[in-house]
Order: C-alpha cells, then sequence, then structure tokens
C-alpha cells in the first residue's frame, strides 16, 4: 500500500519559505471561499440528483437553484478571485500595492454581507449592498492601480481585470437561476479576470510571451466585442448566443496566440499548473463552441464555465499559490494532476447532463467523486493556508519570531 501511494504522490522538490514585505490577504479571503465552496456544491450535487429523481426532495426547486447559483457565483468563484486579485493584482499589472489593512476591510465586508444576505429583509437587502460595495471597491483599487502602473499592461490587464472585478457588484441583484443571466456574468465578470491572471501564469511560470503591442490590441477589441453580444444575448431580443459564441472563441484564440502557450506548454511537460490552464482553456473553447453549434440548453454552457473552467483553475492555482506562501506542498505535483482530470470528468457529466441521458444511479455516484475530489482539495488548502501566518513576522500581522526564524 505504502508503494502505491509512493507511486501516485511522488515527491516535489521542497519550497523556499517567503520573504514577506507586506501582510498577505490572498488567505482571508480564500477561507471564505472554501467554506462557502463546502456549502454551494453541496447544494448543487443534492440540487442535481433532486433534479434527476436520486433525491425525493419536497419544496422549491427554483429557489434553492438560485441560492446555488449566488453562492458559488457571488461566494465561491468571487473569493477566490478577490483574494488573487487582491494580493497579485498590482504585480499583474506592474503597480504598487497599498497598504493590506485597507484590503482585509473588503473581507470583512464581503463576509458580514453574505451572513446578513440569509436574514429577512430589510436585512438581506443591506447584506446585498455590502457585497456589491466589495467588488465595486475592489474594482476602484484595481483601476487605481493599473493607471499607476505599467503603461502597456493596461489594456490586456489591468482595464479588463477592473472591469471584471467591478461587473461582480451586479451579482446579488441579478436573477442568477436564469442561465442566460448567470452565463453573462460568468463570461463578463469571473472568466474576463480569469483571461488577465492567466497571462500573468503563462509569462512567468509557463514560459510563454508578454500579450502586448498589436496582438494585446487585437485581444482587447475582440473582448469588448464579446462582452457587448453577451449583454445583448442576455438582456434583449435581439441578442445571439451564437455571436456571443463566436467573439469568446476569437478572443481566447487570440490569448492562446498571442502569449504563445501552446508551444510553451508544451516544451514545459506534465506539471500540475500546465494540466490547469490547458484543461481550464478546453473547457472555455468547447463552451464557446457549444454556443455556436448548438441550439438552446445554456445550462450546459454555465456549468462548462463555472464548474469546469473555473473550478479547475481554481483548484491548480490555489495549490500553486498556498503551496508557495506557506512553503509546503497541498499536494504533490502529480496527485494535482489526478485530481484536476478526475474533476474534468466530473464536471463534464455534470455539464451534459441535461442533454444526454443517464440513470438515477450515476448522479449520486458522481456526486461522491466529485466531493471526494473537492473535500481532499479543500482540507489540504485549508490546512496550507492556516501555516502563512506562522511565516508571516509579527509586525506585519503574523506569529513569526524574528530573533528565532
Amino acid at each position: 500500500m505504502k508503494r502505491l501511494i509512493r507511486i501516485i504522490s511522488t515527491n516535489d522538490p521542497p519550497f523556499t519559505p517567503m520573504t514577506f514585505t507586506r501582510q498577505p490577504v490572498v488567505q482571508r479571503f480564500w477561507y471564505g471561499g472554501l467554506l462557502i465552496g463546502l456549502i454551494g456544491f453541496a447544494l448543487g450535487f443534492a440540487l442535481w440528483m433532486w433534479q434527476h429523481g436520486t433525491l425525493n426532495i419536497q419544496g422549491d426547486y427554483f429557489f434553492w437553484k438560485h441560492e446555488h447559483a449566488r453562492l458559488q457565483i457571488a461566494g465561491f468563484l468571487g473569493s477566490f478571485l478577490l483574494g488573487f486579485a487582491l494580493q497579485s493584482g498590482p504585480h499583474v499589472t506592474g503597480g504598487k500595492p497599498p497598504e493590506s489593512r485597507y484590503l482585509l476591510w473588503l473581507c470583512h465586508l464581503l463576509w458580514t454581507g453574505v451572513a446578513i444576505t440569509f436574514l429577512p429583509a430589510p436585512w438581506s437587502t443591506i447584506g446585498q449592498i455590502m457585497i456589491s460595495v466589495t467588488y465595486a471597491g475592489a474594482g476602484l483599487f484595481l483601476l487605481q492601480v493599473t493607471r499607476a502602473g505599467n503603461p502597456r499592461l493596461r489594456l490586456p490587464r489591468g482595464y479588463p481585470l477592473a472591469a471584471g472585478m467591478t461587473l461582480m457588484s451586479l451579482s446579488p441583484w441579478l436573477p442568477l437561476d436564469e442561465p442566460a443571466i448567470a452565463l453573462y456574468l460568468l463570461w463578463c465578470g469571473p472568466v474576463t479576470m480569469a483571461l488577465v491572471a492567466a497571462q500573468q501564469l503563462i509569462q512567468n511560470v509557463i514560459g510563454g510571451q508578454w500579450l502586448q503591442d498589436r496582438p494585446a490590441i487585437h485581444f482587447i477589441s475582440s473582448l469588448i466585442l464579446a462582452w457587448g453580444s453577451s449583454a445583448l444575448a442576455a438582456f434583449t431580443p435581439v441578442g445571439s448566443w451564437q455571436l456571443s459564441g463566436l467573439f469568446w472563441l476569437t478572443t481566447l484564440m487570440l490569448l492562446l496566440h498571442g502569449t504563445g502557450f501552446i508551444p510553451a506548454a508544451w516544451r514545459l511537460g506534465w506539471k500540475s499548473i500546465n494540466v490547469t490552464l490547458s484543461l481550464g482553456f478546453a473547457h472555455a473553447i468547447i463552451c464557446a463552441l457549444w454556443l455556436i453549434l448548438a441550439d438552446g440548453h445554456l445550462d450546459v454552457a454555465v456549468h462548462l464555465l463555472g464548474a469546469a473552467f473555473l473550478t479547475t483553475l481554481i483548484i491548480g492555482v490555489t495549490v500553486r499559490v498556498a503551496g508557495f506562501f506557506s512553503a509546503g506542498a497541498v499536494l504533490s505535483d502529480h496527485v494535482t494532476s489526478l485530481l484536476l482530470g478526475g474533476w474534468a470528468i466530473i464536471a463534464w457529466v455534470r455539464a451534459f447532463s441535461p442533454v444526454w441521458p443517464m440513470d438515477e444511479i450515476w448522479t449520486a455516484w458522481i456526486s461522491v467523486g466529485g466531493a471526494l475530489i473537492l473535500g481532499l482539495w479543500g482540507v489540504r488548502t485549508g490546512h496550507r493556508l492556516m501555516q502563512i501566518r506562522t511565516l508571516v513576522p509579527v509586525a506585519l500581522g503574523g506569529t513569526k519570531d524574528a530573533t528565532n526564524p
């Protein structure tokens, strides 16, 4: 048994402890993201089994569907994107970060708002306002950092990152149980921000190119058209998801070509961060193709983006970031790759279940498999996040004794 474990979980090189120059904020947001993700995915699997008759539940299915969408988009996805953007956003856009204590106010505001939204009105409305202020405040912060940062990074990175974050301020007010609305918010909010984060990872980790000059102009032009066509498709009768899918496919292709991702990924080989980005882009491209070629079934596209693309990126990136910040592996690189592959299968089955006939028992087994993968990732990530404070000097809000490193 031990030999099998060693084969599956190969030893990785040891992590070098980071030298912290400011108080880290990433773990504060990711704690909440893990908690809300646990609740949101459990509710999602339950709704899926309820829909297929595996669970015999009495109640308002559409009410819980809306709660699931709200928790996953505004809570789970939003928290991880906030943590990454507020911690690494200044480096991504070439700007200077402010003091961390100001950013932590957004963390407190977000989670107080999320908690209050479960109370009756008017308290729930106050909670919605607090969530909106959190995302709008983060968007304003990212815009200020972008304008003070590297001018050549404003178009391909800074402005899309700030715009996507600001758009998330609408999430508490939109009917996210409607697939068209959820799809619009996912593409123009989390996915847009993920494309910015991917540029940083491709350049600094994968060994790709810096998206700049004419390729950057082509990318941002296509992104603007994708945003506009998605808004028309979601909110007006004159829009077309086929056209929106075409613009998003073009945007993805321009990003991959402009950053030289494919040759860089080929050179890097079978590393978990490479698997993360490769699977993520594959999911997003398939989603865009689905919009172009399929007739309706927007729920498939929603889950290709949320469960497949964005969750894959969150799993892979958090394993890497939490490992470096805590100076210890969350999971071995090999195990992370295996989990990402397993999650891809589960996410695909869930996404295409509305158009693929499926026996009731399979929804239960797939849900159990998904819970095991997310549970292992969540427990290990949470454990490593808690170790960060022990490495941060007391002067920066941690517990590390400077006289006894």
